[in-house]
């Protein structure tokens, strides 16, 4: 006679990912498995009121920027500039990325931290990597952004977003050097803030979902992939070739991709635009070389002006992060 448990086994579910139960249990409000389908949800948060604080700290020749540090040293923010930050500016500059996002029929969400203590919150890009089947939280080398983590836990445990692991021990990682180039292949940039341990533990995970884990070194100056790589089309992506390997820009032509070149004659940060559907993509008003070089490859571009928010030290690509795009084949 079969006893109860070798009678429930009837129903063991062998992989969840891959069963019919998973999306009855979290739904299908979040998913990211490439990085050009159309936006559904976006996170954002506002530069405001907690960058005050970056009056307090001073200009550093050696940085060649702003620093603001703790009473122990530790480095809180940096602004790329003697001046201090002009918040209005970037309040009004980022309202009308939003805007730009909204009128796409795209659901923006907002991050925020109630303790106005964490100033780096701007580009959401970095606290955690979206997957198919939910989020990687990250953990980060740098002082000023380590309240992240706990904040992006809340906000996507109350979303009912399921967390599928976290970076850990002494394994960094941040999402700026993260692309889901398609459902089974996900890239990462090696540099200051993503070591060794944290790129195998998303490789550990990554494993089991079937996605495989493309590792591109990033010169010394450069922190993110995403200053390098972005893709924009279901066969195009946009890259500083400049900064890439060889070896990685051989691999996109053989896998059928037109590589769109950023002009080196365009400011810092020009590549770290945002796909907001195949084809489509948000952009830098300031990249106007690199502009004619995507509407010359077929590519509809959206121009908004971040030049204020720039010097925070990063683009569109960094201060938005997809929750869920359209699946493409």
């Amino acid at each position: 006679m079969a006893t109860l448990q070798m009678y429930m086994d009837q129903s063991k579910i062998e992989n969840t990912f891959t069963s019919e139960v998973y999306e009855e249990v979290w739904g299908t409000s979040f998913g990211v498995d490439n990085s050009v389908g159309a936006i559904s949800d976006i996170l954002v948060h506002c530069p405001g009121k907690e960058l005050l604080q970056l009056s307090e700290g001073a200009y550093e020749e050696e940085a060649g920027a702003r620093i603001l540090k703790d009473g122990k040293g530790r480095i809180r923010n940096y602004f790329k500039s003697h001046d201090l930050p002009d918040i209005a500016r970037m309040e009004e500059q980022h309202r009308a990325m939003t805007q730009i996002l909204q009128q796409q029929g795209i659901n923006v969400h907002y991050f925020v931290d109630e303790s106005l203590y964490w100033t780096n919150l701007t580009f959401t890009r970095d606290i955690a990597l979206m997957l198919p089947k939910g989020v990687i939280l990250n953990r980060f080398a740098m002082y000023f952004h380590q309240g992240e983590t706990k904040l992006a836990q809340e906000f996507f445990a109350k979303r009912g977003i399921p967390i599928l692991g976290a970076i850990q021990g002494s394994g960094t990682m941040e999402g700026g050097s993260f692309s889901m180039l398609d459902e089974k292949t996900a890239i990462v940039g090696r540099s200051v803030r993503i070591n060794d341990e944290g790129i195998e533990q998303l490789r550990r995970i990554l494993s089991y979902q079937g996605i495989e884990l493309i590792v591109v070194d990033m010169p010394a100056y450069y922190i993110h992939l995403d200053e390098a790589f972005v893709p924009i089309d279901r066969d195009k992506v946009l890259c500083s070739t400049f900064i890439l390997p060889y070896w990685f820009l051989k691999l996109l032509r053989e896998r059928g991709y037109q590589i769109i070149e950023t002009d080196r004659e365009d400011p810092m940060l020009t590549n770290n635009c945002l796909a907001l559907s195949p084809g489509k993509v948000l952009f830098s008003a300031g990249g106007v070389r690199t502009r004619k070089n995507l509407e010359a490859a077929g590519v509809e571009v959206l121009p908004v002006d971040i030049s204020e928010i720039n010097k925070l030290g990063g683009g569109i690509h960094c201060s938005t992060l997809p929750l869920k795009r359209e699946r493409i084949s």
